[in-house]
């Protein structure tokens, strides 16, 4: 059969692991029998085939926007077009080229890859192309596939509608059979099944060389690069020292012509380590492969570089850098009972200063060497019970290409159960990466109670659900309060994550409503932690909030409370999504948080504020009788009670919609409840100042009040005499103006004379001359 293949490749930035997937998955299909057409961005056959560019034939991808608004509207009129609009685009358009080479193919195939936030056009592209195919009545079946974790709604909306096009589909970690499942629960034809990449025509078994691989991402999101670098250099040099081994730092995702992306961060690694290290080009898939299993060490950052190091019976030392990144590796290392082995990369770094953290960065390196990194018991073995898989999947893609059921015969291939030991398993570095690992708590109170206050808006929830679990510290409890809202619409949103939340989620869905503090007071009474924050439905994190935030206050036991620097963030409606059209920072006039400032009005919000539980036992509990406000009585009783310190960089963010003032539910309350908001600010106001005059008398208010009014009148006299200067002054502009343009026009006159006489002299001369 004539089998469409589209993979994520012939982009400028060359990726190992989706080249590797699609020449392995390509290979898969020749091996049974059928014809090969790749789709690919780049349309030159030796980009995609080297050695066969000759027989080679290329389908131009589709190329979607960046944007998540222009996708939406590209992908809307690709709807169009297919329900018979045909001008809805013009006929130009690529869309019209790649309907033209899908009517000769028999079938489908979307090769491995992933579909996230991240990688948001290329959810868009497959989805495109299989409604195209599902329009011709082509067969569509997709391969090896990472899905989320991390989707906004549009996201979720498309991957379903993706999944109930294909038969059968293959995916490649828990996390994304579990989602797969939640979207497409009669779905009959989800499996999991090994990366398509281990089928790679690579000698596993080549000998050894005493060589520590790296492969790091170029953009180690969400850390600040410098100390990326830092941290790993000193990881490289501990095990280049303890080991004897050699350092070659190996790209995975690179541009051939310019030195962007994994080379240029390689680069500065090597510049800051103490061993002599050898820094590679981007090479092809299979030759990067090879490299990475003939290596004695693998440090990577990376799915595929950990997968080829295992295939190959190498020490693997994956770095969890954010949780799409964890499901990803989990998914690599599980499919060989692994799942437990990697190294949060928080644990190896301080955030107070950037530096490293020298004690555990050892530890890891003892655990490591002495047995613990990810080395598969009998990795012969298991290569060949994984390759097995491979086939059974790749027959069951061939089955269905030739008309048989695709619906798999077991849930899921024969995949390990994860092995019980790890480097970080037990001692002293269990204990260092304890913090960064969600587990159960067993017994202990959690560092930081969360509490995230809700009423009848599900999207804002499942953003901030997935904001939560963005966190590089794993040691929280969120507590949901539900205020009075649909209980169905909370659970429906909870339930997607709860996998991933187990023992840290509560919810308490409140039958009556008795405002947000009210609601703060119940996700108080419902939790056990040393520290506190309030995250609304509606605000984010920075990653690295909660690490950074718990960090300061052990550094600094005297302070009671800190905040972060918060950006404004300005967003508007994208279907069921918001997207940012405008961020900048909130006051960026402070650099500390003092009690003074506050005088006149609120200069924080919950979600940049970190606290110690113990401060509502001097200042009590939020106060209830402020429908709004509520924050700002909590902020000033803080800074009363002591010092707040302040991290002064962003790491929260305000999200603003001020085009939504009439919709009460969507809207920020400072623009619905505008009026509230003064009204209660006056209240509190009221209520202060009568506490200080029963407890100190009038005399000072009002000795205040009239020095207040003396200068208030003494302000408005000089007001009233600049404006007269100002008067005089502006009608004597006005006449300078006027005499100046009187002096320019006669200068002008004068000129103009001058210009004339000079001409009829001139033509009075070449008259004379005639004569």
């Amino acid at each position: 059969m004539r089998v469409a293949l589209l993979c994520d490749i012939g982009h400028s930035v060359y990726h190992v692991g989706n080249e590797a997937t699609a020449i392995a998955s390509a290979a898969q299909l020749r091996k049974r029998g059928h014809e090969v057409v790749m789709i690919s961005h780049d349309e030159r056959p030796e980009a995609v085939d080297p050695a066969a560019a000759a027989t080679t034939e290329i389908i131009p991808a589709l190329n979607f926007p960046t944007s998540l608004d222009q996708r939406d509207g590209y992908l809307t009129d690709i709807r169009k077009v297919l329900a018979g609009n045909a001008v809805a685009l013009p006929s130009s358009d690529q869309l019209f080229a790649l309907m033209g080479q899908l009517r000769d193919v028999d079938a489908l195939v979307l090769g491995g890859g992933t579909l996230d936030n991240d990688h948001g056009p290329q959810l868009f592209e497959r989805l495109a192309t299989a409604l195209v195919a599902a329009q011709l009545d082509v067969p569509v079946i997709m391969g090896a596939h990472s899905l989320g974790p991390s989707l906004l709604l549009t996201d979720r909306a498309l991957l379903r509608e993706l999944l109930t096009l294909c038969a059968p589909v293959g995916v490649r970690d828990d996390d994304s059979l579990h989602l797969a499942a939640e979207l497409c629960p009669d779905h009959q034809g989800i499996v999991r099944v090994p990366d398509d990449a281990l089928s790679l025509d690579v000698d596993w078994d080549q000998p050894k060389e005493s060589r520590i691989a790296v492969s790091v991402d170029g953009a180690p999101d969400p850390y600040p690069e410098a100390d990326f670098v830092a941290v790993l250099a000193s990881l490289l040099d501990e095990l280049a020292e303890r080991t004897g081994a050699s350092i070659e730092l190996i790209p995975h995702a690179a541009d051939p012509d310019r030195p962007r992306a994994d080379v240029r961060l390689h680069q500065l690694i090597a510049d800051q380590l103490h061993h002599k290290a050898t820094l590679r080009r981007i090479e092809p898939a299979d030759d990067a492969a090879a490299r990475l299993a003939g290596s004695a060490w693998v440090v990577t950052t990376r799915m595929h570089p950990a997968l080829f190091g295992l295939a190959s019976g190498s020490a693997v030392l994956p770095l969890v850098l954010t949780r799409t990144n964890r499901s990803h590796l989990a998914g690599a290392l599980g499919a060989w009972g692994q799942e437990n082995t990697s190294l949060p990369f928080a644990a190896l770094w301080n955030p107070a200063d950037g530096s490293v953290r020298d004690d555990v960065v050892k530890t890891a390196i003892d655990a490591a060497v002495s047995g613990g990194a990810s080395v598969p018991d009998n990795a012969q073995g298991q290569r060949t019970r994984l390759l097995k898989a491979c086939d059974d999947w790749w027959d069951r893609v061939d089955a269905t290409l030739k008309g048989a059921d695709p619906r798999p015969e077991s849930p899921s291939a024969p995949f390990p159960a994860p092995t019980e030991t790890a480097p970080h398993s037990s001692g002293q570095l269990a204990e260092a990466v304890r913090p960064f690992v969600p587990a159960p708590a067993s017994g202990r109170d959690r560092s930081v109670a969360i509490i995230m206050r809700t009423k009848d808006r599900p999207g804002f929830l499942d953003r901030a659900v997935q904001d939560v679990l963005e966190q590089t510290l794993a040691d929280w409890q969120l507590v949901v309060v539900n205020d009075a809202g649909d209980p169905e619409q909370v659970t429906g949103v909870l339930d997607r994550y709860r996998h991933e939340l187990g023992d840290r989620l509560t919810v308490v869905n409140n039958p009556v409503s008795h405002g947000m503090e009210a609601a703060s007071n119940v996700g108080l009474a419902n939790s056990r932690s040393e520290f506190v924050n309030v995250h609304d439905d509606d605000d984010t994190w920075q990653p690295r909030f909660l690490h950074e935030t718990t960090g300061h206050l052990r550094d600094h036991p005297d302070e009671l409370s800190v905040a972060t620097r918060t950006l404004l963030v300005m967003e508007r409606r994208q279907g069921p999504d918001w997207i940012t059209y405008e961020s900048f920072a909130s006051w960026p006039e402070l650099h500390a948080m003092h009690f003074v400032d506050f005088m006149r009005l609120n200069r924080m919000v919950p979600i940049c504020l970190l606290y110690r539980r113990a401060v509502h036992d001097r200042i009590g509990p939020y106060a209830e009788d402020y429908r709004v406000i509520g924050d700002y009585v909590f902020h000033l009783r803080l800074l009363q009670a002591g010092p707040m310190g302040f991290i002064d960089h962003p790491l929260a963010h305000w999200h603003h919609r001020p085009a939504e003032v009439r919709d009460t539910t969507n809207a920020n309350s400072m623009y619905a409840l505008k009026g509230d908001h003064a009204e209660y600010d006056l209240r509190m106001r009221d209520q202060a100042l009568k506490e200080w005059t029963n407890k100190n008398g009038l005399g000072l208010p009002l000795f205040i009040s009239r020095e207040l009014d003396q200068s208030t009148t003494q302000l408005e006299q000089r007001l009233d005499k600049m404006t007269r200067m100002l008067t005089e002054l502006q009608g004597q502009l006005q006449a300078t103006e006027e005499a100046a343009r009187e002096a320019c026009a006669a200068n002008v006159a004068r000129r103009a004379v001058r210009v004339a006489r000079g001409y009829v002299t001139r033509a009075a001369g070449r008259i004379t001359r005639r004569r």
